[in-house]
């Protein structure tokens, strides 16, 4: 007990004394018991009631003894149960369980990981897929304070994710290596390279890398097939020294649709792990191109930007005419862009007009806003003779098409001539303006339709600063490219054919999650949560059909396709009582990815543990490793002194005394007509 508080009582035992002294007896001529018991009832309600305020308390030290956390996180993937290591595995896991030295140096904490991270209940080997990255990244949050030592079990080999060896973790990491680690000769198509888009008849580029490991002379044929047939072949050699060889050939399709290829190196006369010797993909052959015309009477960068961006999409070409010059006829075109219309512009508006052709619109400092009015009535501004700059404000309910926001509001402000615009059409805003700090609801990029011709305004100009903005972001032209991509579609794209859009891959694996998207708009070109949309897929061949519906989830149509067995398939979404309807086809190959793999990994795991201090051991050595984590000195417990501080009183029953002690009091009084 603190001095202080002794003090506090010492002064309250003066003060209820004195009370109950000047109350009943100081002064007063009649010296009964009665009163002497009655000063010492309220003495003591009065004492009470004052030692209750007080609170006297009395401060424990409790010291804790902390154990270092031990993190063991296991391999669940196909690769194991390949490599005949479920055993090894499941005996390490019971070794460190059993291991009382172990368990009272640490707190132990078990987890399995694949595709994810999850607490440790049994293990099933039954992942398709491995990220060795995954629980150093999980653990790096879980577990934020002191140094956590980390068992990784696994075989080493990873499908998915950020390379392990690059990852930053701050704890020692103890690699247990299960499988053969031997390196038998092999080999392999490690990496293939190709766009998914072409034309027919254009030269398609592939870009193959083939490994070799061993140390004879071996020539091997590379062969790739189209649907069975070869349409490529090439001898390569190898050595010991001459191991890596970069590909790079030719392909060339003469008919629309997906194209289903195989690229095979023939086999060595041992080898063990022949999977690894074919890569399959596939291409999409488009019949035409969309043509995009960009029409402009001044030089500035944004058409360059426009250019680049559009052209990302090998599915587009774009031309840029001075519109002095331009005698074409806009119907050529499936979109027309007009930069910073004057009255340069007449003629060109006039066949858009007359031709229903779709337009985007720019506008900027050139702008010839007094010829724009009177030229068309879908919009007008009532410009004043001052500019402003405005930063764009994603619109994330916009409903014309899938769209998302690429980080707008850190974009550099565009320049238009200030004033108000007004629309004569219903629009929808993909983008806001934003003056200074003020964020409206002003359109800065709107999109509108009237019949069968849709249009847009982009209202300002130096939008080629945000590719940029977009790039020193991500590191990449991909995420704005793919925003302008949507756009252009968008108004590229014939009305009566664009209310449902379907995303599906054209080839997937075994045991493969596929997941299809759709878009599906109203008459009105909005986002219709209320249609039911279904997807059926069929393979002639086994006669396997399958209709599944679609969610709806985040302003999109999704379903999720398991268990599907292997072949090709065509599929058709349809909506429920709805003319729009969208068919394809997909492939699912027999394979296995993580069946690959017929042996251990180690170099991830070497260049992990060298880089936390950690050790790496393999198979049979789970006493090492248990006794290397025992004599660690870097891991020891801590003890953590909390100090609790505990109340004298119960003021329940302190209290109960109090009202005891008064209604005795009062009782006395009252039957000896003290009151």
């Amino acid at each position: 007990m603190e001095t202080e508080t002794l003090l506090y009582i010492i002064l309250a035992v003066f003060s209820a004394l004195t009370i109950a002294v000047f109350q009943y007896i100081f002064k007063n001529k009649e010296k009964s018991q009665l009163n002497y018991w009655l000063s010492f009832l309220r003495f003591l309600s009065v004492f009470t009631l004052l030692l209750l305020i007080i609170n006297p308390s009395i401060k424990k030290n409790n010291i804790e003894i902390v154990k270092p956390n031990l993190l063991i996180a296991v391999d669940n993937s196909k690769s194991i149960h390949y490599n005949l290591q479920d055993k090894n595995i499941e005996n390490l896991i019971k070794k460190l369980k059993n291991d009382n030295v172990l368990n009272n140096k640490y707190s132990i904490d078990y987890f399995k990981f694949g595709n994810g991270l999850q607490v440790l209940d049994s293990l099933s080997f039954n992942e398709s897929q491995t990220d060795l990255s995954i629980p150093f990244l999980e653990f790096s949050k879980m577990y934020k304070d002191g140094i956590n030592p980390t068992i990784l079990v696994s075989d080493g080999n990873q499908t998915k994710g950020t390379g392990v060896e690059f990852i930053n973790y701050k704890s020692p990491v103890f690699s247990y290596m299960v499988g053969d680690t031997t390196i038998f000769e092999d080999i392999s198509i490690s990496k293939l390279n190709v766009n998914k888009y072409t034309y027919i008849n254009n030269k398609l580029p592939v870009e193959l890398f083939v490994n070799y490991y061993g140390n004879k002379n071996v020539s091997k044929k590379l062969n790739i097939f189209d649907q069975g047939t070869k349409v490529y072949s090439k001898t390569l050699n190898f050595s010991t020294n001459d191991n890596v060889k970069i590909e790079s050939f030719y392909l060339t399709a003469s008919s629309a649709g997906t194209h289903y290829y195989t690229a095979t190196i023939e086999t060595l006369e041992n080898e063990q792990n022949i999977l690894n010797n074919t890569k399959n993909f596939s291409i999409n052959v488009i019949g035409e191109d969309s043509k995009i015309l960009i029409l402009t009477s001044i030089i500035h960068p944004d058409l360059g930007m426009l250019k680049k961006s559009i052209e990302s999409n090998k599915q587009r070409s774009v031309t840029i005419f001075d519109v002095n010059k331009f005698k074409g006829n806009v119907s050529d075109y499936q979109l027309v862009i007009l930069y910073q219309p004057t009255n340069l512009f007449e003629n060109v508006f006039k066949q858009i007009t007359n031709k229903k052709t779709n337009y985007l619109i720019i506008s900027g400092l050139s702008t010839d806003w007094e010829f724009l009015n009177k030229l068309q009535t879908y919009f007008k501004k009532n410009v004043l003779s001052q500019t402003e700059e405005y930063q764009p404000i994603f619109n994330s309910t916009y409903e014309s098409f899938v769209s998302n926001n690429i980080g707008f509001s850190s974009f550099a402000p565009i320049e238009d001539i200030f004033g108000n615009v007004t629309f004569s059409v219903p629009i929808n805003t993909l983008l806001f303006q934003k003056i200074g700090s003020f964020e409206t609801e002003k359109p800065m990029l709107a999109t509108f339709h009237k019949n069968t011709q849709k249009a847009a305004i982009l209202f300002g100009e130096n939008s080629w600063r945000w590719r940029m903005n977009s790039f020193s972001e991500n590191k990449s032209f991909e995420l704005f490219d793919g925003f302008i991509s949507n756009l252009i579609q968008y108004l590229s794209s014939d009305l009566k054919n664009n209310r449902l859009n379907v995303t599906i891959n054209n080839l997937y694996y075994t045991n493969e999650t596929i997941e299809v998207t759709a878009s599906y708009l109203d008459e009105n070109y909005n986002f219709d949560d209320r249609a039911k949309l279904w997807i059926t897929i069929t393979n002639k061949e086994s006669n396997y059909i399958k209709k599944i519906p679609f969610a709806v989830l985040n302003n999109k149509f999704n379903a999720v396709l398991s268990n599907i067995p292997s072949g090709e398939f065509s599929y058709l979404v349809t909506v429920e009582n709805q003319k729009p309807r969208v068919s394809g086809s997909f492939k699912i190959l027999p394979f296995e990815v993580e069946q690959q793999f017929t042996k251990g990994n180690n170099s991830h795991l070497k260049n992990l543990t060298l880089k936390t201090e950690g050790e790496i051991f393999y198979n049979n050595q789970s006493d090492q490793l248990i006794a290397s984590l025992k004599n660690d000195t870097r891991f020891k417990s801590t003890l953590k002194l909390n100090i609790i501080e505990t109340p004298l009183i119960n003021w329940k029953w302190l209290l109960g005394f109090i009202i005891l002690s008064l209604s005795i009091e009062w009782f006395l009084r009252k039957y000896f007509g003290k009151i």
